[in-house]
């Protein structure tokens, strides 16, 4: 059943980011407040999705980095997304109220954005044009703990961007603890 769940993920997210596919919004469950909230990449200089998880060590030593790219990086939206099916509703607000992120975190309880998008740890980050093309997708940085890392992969495409050069990276190794999808649980 994993084999052929990877096999799967990896032909959809080829599909992605081949372009056959784009993302002009997105929406879900705000995992603090339970509000609905729909977010559209057209008005943004790019839109930068990260899945991050309640109990990953990985995920949460990348969480100081990512405030610190949403507060410098204001013209770019930032959305994460919470996909683990095997972390409790209760631990993942808990979490999420102690990081005080600097954006909202959506739940993510059918994988359905995982699915679509082919993200298979946490963290890994996404980051879409306006138009909702695939600019980059993968780690964070180059480092299981966020603040060891000798490469900052996102936070130098964030740069490119607000340059108006190319981007150094389209891709990144995502390192970080598998997502648990619903239907693995």
């Amino acid at each position: 059943m994993r084999n052929g769940l990877i096999f799967t993920l990896i032909l959809m997210f080829s599909q992605i980011s081949m372009g056959a596919d784009k993302i002009t919004s997105l929406s879900g469950l705000d995992v603090l407040n339970s509000e609905t909230k729909t977010f559209a990449t057209a008005g943004h200089k790019a839109t930068v999705i990260v899945f991050l998880s309640a109990k990953c060590p990985c995920s949460a030593s990348h969480e100081t980095l990512l405030k610190d790219l949403s507060q410098q990086y204001k013209e770019f939206q930032f959305i994460g997304i919470h996909s683990n099916s095997d972390e409790t509703l209760e631990e993942t607000q808990n979490h999420f109220r102690e990081a005080k992120l600097l954006f909202p975190v959506i739940q993510d309880s059918r994988s359905q954005w995982a699915n679509k998008l082919g993200a298979l740890k946490t963290p890994h980050a996404f980051v879409l044009s306006p138009a909702g093309e695939m600019l980059y997708h993968g780690g964070v940085t180059d480092s299981h703990v966020g603040p060891t890392a000798k490469k900052q992969f996102l936070k130098e495409v964030l740069e490119d961007l607000q340059a108006e050069k190319p981007s150094r990276h389209k891709e990144g190794r995502a390192l970080g603890c598998y997502i648990q999808r619903a239907d693995e649980a």
